[in-house]
């Protein structure tokens, strides 16, 4: 019997997982939102994803159109002869083993008429990996369950004392995004070992 090695091809185990969800608010005082989500890359399609999403505001007879382009990358974190890190990009050459670290980022430009008041980016972590505090944007919330989020660390009841949840059962990182200029782009990451 031959084992599978989903090393071997870093995507081939994750290409039916979702890795992030965008939500988009409108540009109006009422905030009417809706998500829209993108696979890990995988070998056979691009990395860069455009995702248009509507969010529709009552006001009067009109409504306004949100469209965010998004791009998201994994690369290996390696370190050079000098010492320097470096970021090489995944892609189905890459041989993983445990241990590797990995960054994961999205990148959500605003293709928008106008600003985005508010954008929420959550971007879900794969079974194979385990979270590492290095999380960026400061100030994400984290979820256990990949539905229910609090600001990081989650803290749980074990024993009757309240104990921080480990990196390790965290399947999914939040991030409220405010302001979004016509065309800015912003930026989230975070790093995860594999297992």
């Amino acid at each position: 019997m031959k084992k599978s090695n989903h090393f071997a091809n870093p995507f081939s185990a994750w290409s039916g997982h979702r890795l992030f969800h965008v939500v988009a608010g409108t540009l109006v005082g009422v905030m009417a939102v809706t998500q829209a989500s993108a696979m890990l890359p995988t070998p056979e399609q691009a990395v860069d994803n455009s995702v248009a999403m509507q969010a529709n505001a009552n006001q009067g007879s009109g409504s306004n159109a949100q469209a965010v382009n998004s791009k998201i990358t994994a690369s290996l974190i390696s370190v050079d002869t000098n010492g320097q890190e470096l970021l090489v990009p995944v892609n189905a050459n890459t041989r993983l083993q445990s241990g590797n670290v990995l960054e994961y980022q999205g990148y959500f430009t605003n293709t928008n008429a106008d600003r985005v008041r508010k954008m929420t980016v959550t971007m879900s972590i794969p079974e194979q990996v385990e979270l590492l505090r290095a999380v960026s944007p400061d100030f994400p919330y984290g979820s256990a369950d990949g539905s229910n989020f609090a600001r990081m660390p989650l803290r749980g009841k074990v024993d009757n004392q309240l104990q921080e949840i480990p990196l390790k059962f965290y399947k999914a990182v939040r991030w409220d995004l405010e302001g979004v200029g016509l065309n800015d782009t912003v930026v989230v990451k975070y790093r995860a070992r594999v297992k």
